[in-house]
């Protein structure tokens, strides 16, 4: 390995992490720096293809406008969230949304934490993915009174694990297709193997949350529920992940520990100190009733999985048509109409849903620029022409040797990182895996999950995701605050996945699925 070429390679992400992390620079300064840092090494240091500076411009100019679609894609998603966030505000149906989610799952602050920020976001993701889990947790954890930097934190760490499957199992159908044509693996035991990693991040992550929120005096009183939640979380994770398959998951996840766990604080009293409780305001001090406060949510609990699931069932090529734009574009639709939905339900007129309109659109100008600088920055680092970001992953490789199932899960969330998706991810390593683990003589599908479980987690770091997290609710500029945060649950997360995926693959699985 060329330690000069792989210094190089890794700049870019180094400028991102310097300028927001050390520097504590917003994003969207920070951003268009690094692109342009990544751009002049595209014309020159990594211009292994030897273009012309015309044909080198050619493909960057690609890379740019496909960048500023794409952003302007997950923009759109930021827009209807932050839409419901500002009417909510309006309206003051806000206080009425507190009181209704402390009725269901108690009037202890650290589960509602746990219900929203976690079993909620798994839900979601399973529903729809594409980032719509963190733009709706974190607003709604705003909504009850958290602050919007924890709240964001949090609803992106909740995200860490289900992003392994996504919308209807796609992260994990098409990250995997290259082992599945190739013979090597299914998709039931790609589901399977990355379900056993994800149900040990799935029990400890709720311990993680309440001390990001509450510090070390959070766990007072509230240990017997967390372990409960990370137990029945993980172990419905573990079934249906090995026993069900890929599409349901990450949906049936959620619901089924959401269940759990209003079940259990019905039945269990929970010792909550007065300074971690929510005290729900009489049913007379209500402004809007239950259905109507919480509008916007309901709509889209029900929308979001009866399109995703009810379209393609019901009409031809359902799905191909649904992602004509993109995957995103039908969720972006999605949201911005529930947020319609809800904002009329609580009675908002046109005119002042215009009003809010208007003043949301200023809020995500600034996320655009930051979001399509970032995206264009990864597709130059992913380009053939650069073959930045395929060194950076054989780099790293070379130097694991039998520790490679760690690297793997390293590598799955350094893709993520820069990319944005677990499915982008794991369709640009899974190959090279495979080729590594024929060669180490190891197995396949235990190596392939390791890249998997850590492609979830790299979206918990990812700048573009903190970008969309922090827009829906109005914490643009504030990103280096949210990543200090991730970063130490990062780390925590990642060693844990580096350890099993070596335990796996050595000594537990050596031969699954072979």
């Amino acid at each position: 390995m060329n330690a000069l070429n792989f210094a190089m390679a890794a700049s870019p992400i180094a400028v991102v992490l310097v300028g927001i992390l050390l520097m504590k620079k917003p994003a969207m300064k920070v951003a268009p720096i690094a692109l342009a840092w990544t751009a002049l090494l595209a014309l020159t240091y990594f211009n292994i293809d030897g273009l012309t500076f015309k044909e080198n411009v050619t493909v960057l100019d690609a890379s740019l406008w496909k960048g500023i679609k794409e952003g302007f894609k997950i923009v759109m998603m930021v827009f209807g969230a932050f839409v419901i966030l500002n009417t909510l505000k309006y309206t003051g149906a806000i206080e009425d949304v507190k009181n209704t989610v402390a009725r269901l799952s108690g009037e202890d602050r650290r589960v509602q934490l746990i219900v929203i920020g976690l079993q909620m976001t798994i839900f979601l993701e399973g529903a729809a993915g594409a980032g719509a889990p963190a733009a709706i947790a974190a607003p709604f954890l705003v909504a009850l009174g958290f602050d919007p930097i924890t709240a964001i934190a949090v609803a992106l760490l909740g995200d860490a694990t289900p992003c392994s499957w996504g919308g209807a199992g796609l992260t994990t159908i098409n990250g995997g297709i290259s082992l599945v044509e190739a013979g090597i693996s299914t998709n039931a035991l790609n589901s399977a193997m990355v379900g056993r990693i994800h149900m040990f991040g799935a029990m400890i992550i709720p311990f993680i949350m309440v001390g990001m929120a509450f510090g070390r005096k959070g766990y007072k009183g509230i240990v017997p529920y967390l372990c409960y939640a990370g137990v029945t979380t993980g172990t419905a994770m573990f079934l249906l992940s090995n026993f069900v398959g890929p599409e349901v998951t990450s949906m049936g996840t959620g619901l089924i520990s959401i269940l759990l766990s209003v079940a259990y604080v019905k039945f269990v009293p929970i010792k909550t100190p007065e300074e971690y409780r929510y005290a729900v305001a009489a049913d007379s001090a209500r402004k809007y009733s239950a259905f109507r406060a919480m509008s916007p949510y309901i709509y889209m609990l029900i929308m979001l999985p009866t399109i995703r699931y009810g379209v393609p069932a019901f009409v031809e090529n359902g799905f191909a048509l649904m992602c004509t734009f993109g995957y995103i574009v039908w969720v972006d639709a999605v949201i911005l109409v529930c947020g319609v939905l809800g904002a009329f339900t609580l009675g908002i007129s046109r005119r002042e849903l215009f009003e809010i309109f208007k003043g949301t659109a200023k809020n995500v100008v600034p996320v655009l620029i930051t979001m399509g600088s970032l995206l264009v920055l990864s597709y130059i680092m992913q380009s053939s022409t650069t073959g930045m970001m395929s060194l950076l992953a054989q780099s790293i490789a070379d130097l694991a040797g039998m520790l490679y199932p760690a690297a793997a899960v390293f590598i799955g969330s350094m893709g993520a990182f820069m990319t944005g998706t677990g499915l982008g991810s794991n369709v640009m390593f899974a190959g090279m895996h495979t080729e590594a683990a024929a060669m180490l003589g190891m197995n396949p599908i235990t190596v392939f999950a390791g890249q998997n479980a850590g492609a979830s987690l790299g979206n918990l770091i990812c700048p573009n995701n903190t970008v969309a997290a922090c827009a829906t609710v109005g914490e643009v500029g504030n990103e280096s605050k949210v990543m200090h945060k991730t970063f130490v649950a990062y780390a925590i997360v990642l060693t844990l996945y580096m350890v099993l995926a070596v335990l796996y693959t050595l000594v537990l699985f050596p031969n699954f699925g072979m």
